[in-house]
This record gives C-alpha cells, sequence and structure tokens, in this order.
C-alpha cells in the first residue's frame, strides 16, 4: 500500500504543482481560477495520503518489538483487543502498546482531517467557477 501512496505522490505533486503554477500565472479573472484550485487539490490529496500512509506505518512491521525497543515500554495485547488501538483502524489512525504509549503522533489525525477538507473545498470550489464558467459562456484557460 505505502507503493500506491507513494506512485500516488510521485505522479500527483509535479502535476499539481504545474496546474498551480499555470493558473496563477494566468490573469486573475475568476473563471481563470480553476486550473489552480485543480493544482492545489491535487497537492493537498497527495499530501492527505502521505500523512496517512505514514500514520497506518507508524508502529512498523513488528510492534512488539517497535513498543519495546524503540519506546522502551511493555506491549498490551489485551488492553489493544479490548480498545481496537491495534492498527486495524483506518481512520482515525490508532494504534498503541498500551493505554499511555501510542506509535502514531499526535499530529497524524487532526492533519489528515484538515487536509482532507483543503481537498474537497479546492475540488468543490474549482467545479463551481467551471459551472459559473459555462453558465456564462466564458473562455476557462487561455493560452
Amino acid at each position: 500500500m505505502f507503493n500506491l501512496v507513494f506512485a500516488g505522490m510521485v505522479l500527483a505533486i509535479p502535476a499539481g504543482l504545474l496546474m498551480l503554477r499555470r493558473g496563477v500565472k494566468q490573469p486573475s479573472p475568476r473563471h481563470k481560477q480553476p486550473v489552480a484550485l485543480l493544482g492545489a487539490a491535487l497537492i493537498a490529496g497527495s499530501l492527505t495520503a502521505m500523512v496517512w500512509g505514514f500514520g497506518l506505518i507508524s508502529g512498523g512491521l513488528d510492534i512488539r518489538e517497535t513498543c519495546e525497543l524503540a519506546h522502551h515500554t511493555t506491549y498490551d495485547q489485551a488492553w489493544r483487543d479490548r480498545t481496537g488501538a491495534d492498527g486495524t483502524s483506518y481512520f482515525p489512525v490508532a494504534n498503541a502498546c498500551n493505554e499511555h504509549v501510542s506509535l502514531v503522533p499526535a499530529w497524524v489525525n487532526p492533519t489528515i482531517v484538515v487536509l482532507a477538507v483543503v481537498t474537497v473545498s479546492a475540488l468543490a470550489l474549482a467545479l463551481f467557477r467551471i459551472a459559473c464558467a459555462i453558465r456564462h459562456g466564458k473562455e476557462l484557460v487561455s493560452s
């Protein structure tokens, strides 16, 4: 799965930067900004996938060894089973050694939410601008 996240970033970030550059370089009338918004949405979406992937793999391959060797704490399988902090949740990302030590950094879940909101907002605004341009018969992007 990390390969898919990495491939998406490799493809989406340069495409988003090109779209952002082209959209910002154009004159500023409202009907010519969807390209920049789509570029921003691509960048934010790929960053969302990257942070989400980082959160999923934050515990490593062997959770018991990560807890004992890297974090110097005990591994409590019974607590993990009881609370659901066993790394099987896709959102919110949760993976913990015990009730006191979490393997997922505290910034991961809020960052996922903020970047997802930015992505959806940029896409919605771009679609709104495209719909307005089509309704008014304006050219979306000029060469």
